[in-house]
């Protein structure tokens, strides 16, 4: 994103990194006004490979080039400002962020330090997800990209302007810009699109793009009517980017090439006469903003993300206007008194100047490490700030570690809850993953008052489904087949089982986003049978119930819905306005608009699954705790989350009990005996 100076200044590119920039601002501050400002920064790719080919081509050619030198220019441009707002970036974190986020916060800085947070950030469910969305350092995985282009790309310009291979370095390096852009079409078409986002081999088509142009690929257009043509349909292809494309969109393949064909259309008029249709770009106010623009890209991202982490609700737009103007004025001065100063200096002994540049990287690095192997320093925390924080130990189902994370080892006489000494099976079973871990108190709640038992069958992402396979990052494969196969074995076998529970993450196992937690895992489910084909989670959940019915007839079976996924973690909102002096009202109630829309399709497809079957009944929570525009987390004071989707034990057994009562209600009474009475 910073500005390479060329030999020759062109105000016009100033002028491009404006548009660029105020694109991703706006995008970031109102993303319903400009729903595909992200591409943005693809316009700076293509700027940033022109400039930066340019200088390589003029120095090779002319036989001055100087690998100390190049990069002392380039660490010289980036360095200090990042260092700068990650610093500062770090420091207001550590006041507002709770643990989890800034254990997270820490990882990036690091990440960042090292010119790596693109290859952090590919390992998150996206770009656009939520979760993600909560990074302040987030946009920093541009940079990521740009410096290892730039590690690379001046030995590829070395070699291809040797003798025997000058002729045909243009022709080449455009053989590299298709095949980057072919590997980047591939895998966003084939479901890779985070990684397509994310890493360079698939955004070197961008900078390349520029790179050709810099090559000598097209002749400057010596006619003013070319180059206003050329410049007006360059400004029409980003302008159509931004309004066209949003975060659905298919990404950065095919779909990025109208923003980086416009960008190097406006690049390549500008190279001969003076185009007016760019006149616009030349303008001081313009120019000024594009000058500024790798210092505003640096400093609006982490202040609108930290404002949103204080307000734990939407800002309003005067107050996103407001941040917008702070990012401008911190930008202003950044470049003043930071970029300027530290970009002049002696070019002698660049190779001691580049390492003493690249010391200052040591800062964040160890800042973001101290941060995320301390945990987010929860010892900075209020007591009461962090008994909250803590709650994801303390108020969970007090069998969690032996029954739900060292399931594995524990034998399943060790997870039976409200069983007499000595007595065998247990009426009542709940089977499912870490959800199902989650209400399991309620369900011993419900069943203690019918003396009667309660085993738990969990195990972290397997859904209560038979014949399915689970894969996490689409490699690591959970083991749920057979997990289900010995759970199956067990209902058969268990001759005093009246009632099976299941229990899920649902919305998970059919791939729904958003993601609202940061360390949401991404799986890939796939039947048995049938290697690589995704059932529907309504097929999977009848074949399951059949395959139960078979060996249990008499057998009754209750399955607890999707719980709604919150777009904040109950107790850590409570604990940063407990730190902060905030109101805890805020935390209280979140806008139902996006955990319905994850829960409604898993809900619809449960619903046609259950439909119609005698014995078996389903409860969505959603009906109790989504109501009048809002979802609820705090119920009396107190979470009924430990975090943004899990219920707590003592949400559980206030909650859980009510919906299992319902639904034994609910139940057809002659499946083989008489349906006992409900507690009371």
């Amino acid at each position: 994103m910073q500005r390479d100076q060329a030999q020759a200044y062109r105000r016009d590119i100033d002028g491009l990194r404006a548009l660029a920039v105020a694109a991703i601002v706006v995008h970031h501050a109102f993303p319903a006004v400009l729903p595909g400002g992200f591409v943005g920064v693809d316009v700076f790719f293509v700027i940033s490979g022109f400039l930066i080919t340019r200088i390589l081509v003029e120095a090779r050619d002319e036989k001055r080039f100087s690998w100390g030198g190049f990069y002392l220019r380039r660490a010289g441009r980036i360095v200090p400002a990042y260092v700068l707002v990650t610093l500062v970036t770090m420091v207001l974190a550590t006041w507002i962020e709770m643990p989890r986020l800034l254990t997270q916060t820490g990882a990036a800085a690091s990440a960042s330090g090292l010119f790596l947070a693109n290859v952090l950030a590919a390992q998150s469910p996206g770009y656009f997800a939520p979760s993600v969305q909560q990074n302040p350092l987030l946009h920093l995985w541009s940079l990521g990209v740009e410096e290892q282009f730039y590690l690379v790309w001046p030995a590829l310009i070395g070699l291809l302007s040797l003798g025997w291979l000058r002729p045909a370095r243009t022709a080449l390096a455009l053989a590299l810009l298709t095949a980057s852009l072919a590997l980047a079409q591939v895998l966003v078409a084939g479901g890779g699109g985070v990684a397509a986002f994310f890493h360079l081999p698939t955004r070197a088509w961008e900078f390349l793009a520029g790179g050709v142009l810099a090559l000598g690929l097209a002749a400057p257009p010596a006619d003013r009517r070319v180059a206003n043509l050329a410049a007006l349909c360059g400004l029409l292809a980003i302008a159509w980017s931004l309004v066209a494309l949003s975060e659905a969109s298919p990404f950065p393949g095919l779909s990025a090439v109208p923003a980086c064909l416009g960008a190097a259309l406006l690049v390549w008029s500008g190279q001969g006469v003076a185009p007016g249709a760019t006149a616009i770009l030349r303008a001081a106010p313009v120019v000024a903003l594009g000058r500024v623009s790798y210092a505003l890209y640096l400093w609006h991202w982490p202040l609108l993300v930290l404002a949103a982490d204080v307000a734990q609700q939407p800002l309003t737009s005067v107050q996103r206007l407001g941040l917008v103007a702070l990012s401008l004025g911190l930008a202003a001065l950044t470049w003043r008194f930071v970029e300027q100063p530290l970009r002049r200096g002696p070019a002698d002994r660049p190779w001691r100047r580049l390492g003493g540049v690249l010391l200052l990287l040591l800062g964040p690095v160890a800042a973001g490490a101290a941060l995320f192997l301390g945990q987010g320093l929860p010892q900075r925390l209020s007591p009461d700030a962090r008994a909250l924080v803590r709650l994801e130990e303390t108020d969970v189902n007090p069998a969690r570690k032996a029954c739900f994370e060292r399931a594995d080892e524990t034998a399943p006489e060790q997870c039976r809850f409200g069983a007499s000494p000595g007595s065998r099976g247990d009426q009542v079973l709940v089977w499912g993953d870490s959800h199902a871990d989650a209400v399991t108190p309620g369900v011993v709640a419900w069943a203690r008052a019918r003396d009667w038992s309660v085993g738990e069958v969990a195990r972290g992402g397997c859904p209560p489904l038979a014949g399915v396979r689970v894969r996490i990052f689409g490699r690591l494969d959970r083991g749920c087949e057979a997990w289900a196969a010995r759970t199956m074995d067990r209902i058969a076998a268990d001759r005093r089982l009246t009632l099976v529970v299941l229990a899920a993450r649902w919305p998970l196992y059919r791939d729904a986003p958003p993601f609202y937690d940061v360390n949401s895992p991404r799986v890939a489910v796939d039947t048995v049978a049938r290697p690589g084909v995704r059932p529907a989670l309504s097929a999977a959940l009848t074949a399951t119930l059949d395959a139960i019915a078979r060996r249990r007839p008499d057998l009754r079976v209750v399955v607890i819905g999707p719980v709604p996924e919150l777009t904040l973690a109950p107790p850590e909102c409570l604990a940063q306005q407990r730190q902060l002096g905030g109101p805890a009202a805020v935390c209280a109630r979140v806008e139902a608009g996006p955990p319905l829309a994850r829960a409604t399709p898993a809900e619809a497809e449960i619903r046609a699954a259950v439909e119609d079957r005698p014995g078996v009944a389903a409860v969505f929570p959603s009906e109790t705790l989504c109501l009048d525009g809002g979802c609820v987390g705090v119920i009396g004071g107190r979470p009924i989350y430990f975090d943004d989707d899990h219920l707590s034990a003592s949400g559980a057994r206030r909650l859980v009990p009510p919906w299992v009562d319902d639904s034994w209600r609910r139940l057809a009474a002659p499946l083989g005996k008489p349906m006992a009475t409900a507690p009371r």
